[in-house]
């Protein structure tokens, strides 16, 4: 065993607390062994770790911890076996940010650059990392293999750049700073002689540590009185299940039965939700807990062969969560502490979404103000109620076929013989909306769900809550309020949402790829909102994917054989004014990474072809760019004025619909 061979030979470890600013003052050097995979790391990961530093980066006193390392020291370099995930992502953070980041980069040796990062054996990977332009030179199989590499780098840069940040060069000096000096990680030096195989085996299969919500669960339910702790202790845990169904959770952490949480049967499908009075229903399963069998208790009765008459067949599909129960947690509490202010409540002390400051977040916002029986519950019961609407109003994950998901509400049916979670007949506007702000919004955060939850306490209709959110995401996003997503978010609460000014001047600078994506998101909802019925049934079937890639449609870099251009030879245009037609709204499209790569410097015809050769329509306003035959700078302006108006009108409707009512 590896424990056995460090006590035996009294082996030393090494523990040190570091920065990237450390490993370039100590000329450390870095090698990925071969049995590591190359990089594994998707989209979501990137994102979240760049909107942790985001919002790090405001209190720049603070270390921002980035969890641990492994080293071996072999030779001259030290073998990375655990955390490579989270150094190559800074590896290429430090590559696209420059300036003293550059050190970590690549070191400089007797007037050579050395790459701080290696790859035994894989020379591809260390060709790409010696110089990322190298990738031109690779094969079609070793591309494949740097797809995780080549996307995140995307992602990177398409973040640094986001026109929403305003002042883009301040905030890359203020990130490189904050990476170089702040970004700390515990680095553990192993002894050499350890057998790196059978360490890295054991570090990937180590159990799990106690959850943070779990302490926060066990701190709160010391002020609940004994003969109630197992009632609330239950509502908890089946809130905290994210990736079931809360009817699911409560009848396996209860130990009901469905007929314990269902409504009247009925012969044809009704759809229902769980009995108002479920608090009580719960707190009897667990005054009856101690009457059981112990066989029940246990669970054995599950296997009882005997028919059981009472039971339904239930069936919700395979489904996941848009988020953790941890951010689910602080959205509930900024609910709570809405309804409940204590005394001396200012704006400026309005709890943030911040899944890595969980406990930071209840020591500073609930233990002080209300630890007590009374608060200790209500919030549980809030939590409870606001699950069920999460539930029942929120969009989920819903898996359709291997490696396929899409973005559904899926609703509670009753008949005499099934529960089911079933899907709607068609496309909804409510569903489309949501997926339009997870997919643009930071989806480690998502604050408009805060002032959406606190609506469903009050609002239970499905139709009236769209007409909500419509106005809901036209006044947080496009409108001239400025205070920061957070407290956005909690003035528009209690909003009566009637007040707006439209704010879309975004539209009309030639921002290139540093326009905000929630444009382009936002441009495909109204385009389906507004033309879906007239455009037909791929229009009307029209899903929101994850894309973060802005495309020009017009190439950057012209084919000599493309005769669609945005300007004509005999124009006299600086070249300021010729990146100005290239980077205008009406120029642009939002794509996936992969598909920017196909599209890369296609012309315009190329690019046409492609988009009517897939099989899914993954863009409204690449289509009504492609139903020209050609692209000039006209047809561009054209575009780009039509989109501004569709915004005009679509505000027009959504806020007039909703103030008549």
């Amino acid at each position: 065993m590896i424990e056995d061979l460090i006590v035996t030979r009294n082996l030393s470890i090494k523990s040190d607390l570091i920065t990237l600013k450390d490993v370039v003052e100590n000329e450390r050097f870095y090698s990925i062994p071969l049995y590591q995979r190359l990089y594994v790391w998707g989209e979501d990961q990137v994102t979240t770790l760049l909107e942790d530093l985001e919002r790090a980066i405001k209190t720049p006193d603070n270390y921002y911890f980035l969890g641990g390392t492994m080293i071996i020291s072999n030779q001259s370099k030290y073998d990375l076996i655990d955390g490579q995930q989270r150094f190559t992502t800074l590896w290429l953070l430090s590559y696209e940010l420059k300036n003293e980041l550059e050190a970590f980069a690549y070191a400089h040796i007797n007037q050579v650059y050395v790459k701080r990062l290696s790859f035994a054996i894989r020379d591809f990977a260390n060709q790409y990392f010696t110089n990322p332009d190298n990738y031109s030179q690779l094969s079609k199989e070793e591309k494949l293999q740097l797809e995780g590499i080549t996307q995140a780098q995307k992602t990177i840069q398409t973040f640094l750049n986001a026109d929403e940040r305003g002042n883009i060069n301040e905030f890359k000096q203020k990130l490189t700073k904050f990476l170089f000096e702040r970004v700390a990680f515990i680095e553990t030096e192993m002894p050499a002689g350890i057998d790196e195989n059978r360490l890295f085996e054991v570090l990937n299969n180590r159990g799990v540590q106690l959850q943070h919500h779990e302490i926060i669960k066990s701190k709160l339910i010391q002020y609940i009185p004994d003969d109630e702790k197992r009632k609330y202790g239950q509502i908890w845990e089946a809130c905290s299940i994210m990736d079931n169904y809360i009817e699911k959770n409560i009848k396996d952490v209860c130990g009901f039965k469905w007929g314990d949480i269902t409504q009247k049967e009925t012969e044809e499908d009704v759809e229902i939700g769980l009995p108002s009075d479920i608090m009580n229903r719960i707190a009897k399963s667990t005054s009856d807990y101690e009457d059981k069998h112990l066989s029940e208790i246990l669970g054995w009765d599950k296997y009882d062969l005997k028919e059981d008459n009472e039971e339904y067949d239930y069936d919700s599909g395979k489904v996941r969560s848009i988020i953790s129960f941890p951010m689910f947690l602080q959205h509930a509490l900024r609910i709570f502490i809405f309804k409940n202010k204590y005394e001396g409540f200012t704006t400026d002390k309005v709890a943030e979404v911040n899944e890595k400051k969980l406990i930071e977040t209840f020591e500073n916002h609930f233990y002080p103000y209300y630890l007590s029986e009374t608060k200790v519950k209500a919030f549980i019961e809030l939590l409870l109620k606001l699950r069920i609407n999460f539930d029942k109003h929120v969009i989920k994950w819903i898996e359709k076929e291997a490696n396929q998901e899409i973005h559904l509400i899926k609703r509670l049916y009753q008949n005499k013989k099934v529960l089911q979670r079933k899907e709607p007949l068609s496309n909804e506007g409510f569903a489309l909306l949501q997926s339009m702000l997870y997919h643009s919004q930071q989806i480690t955060t998502l604050y408009w769900l805060t002032p959406f939850l606190y609506k469903t306490l009050q609002e239970d209709n499905s139709e009236n809550l769209y007409k909500y959110l419509l106005k809901l995401d036209n006044l947080m996003f496009c409108s001239e309020l400025s205070e920061d997503l957070s407290l956005r978010s909690w003035n528009l609460i209690e909003n009566e949402l009637n007040i707006f000014k439209a704010n879309i001047d975004a539209l009309r600078k030639p921002s290139g790829t540093a326009f905000w994506s929630y444009w382009f998101y936002k441009t495909d909802f109204i385009l389906w909102y507004l033309r879906a019925i007239e455009k037909g049934e791929d229009w009307k079937n029209y899903r929101m994917t994850k894309k973060n890639s802005v495309e020009h449609i017009f190439p950057q870099n012209r084919r000599e054989y493309d005769e669609n251009t945005l300007w004509d030879e005999n124009e006299t245009l600086s070249e300021d004014e010729k990146k100005k037609r290239l980077d205008d709204f009406g120029n642009l499209v939002l794509l996936a990474v992969g598909m920017n790569s196909e599209y890369s410097n296609k012309s315009f015809a190329e690019k046409r072809t492609s988009f009517f050769e897939k099989k899914r329509l993954d863009s409204l306003k690449s289509a009504l760019i492609f139903e020209n035959q050609k692209w000039n700078w006209d047809l561009c302006e054209q575009h780009r004025n039509e989109m501004i108006v569709i915004f005009e009108d679509y505000f027009k409707k959504t806020m007039e619909n909703q103030m008549n009512e």
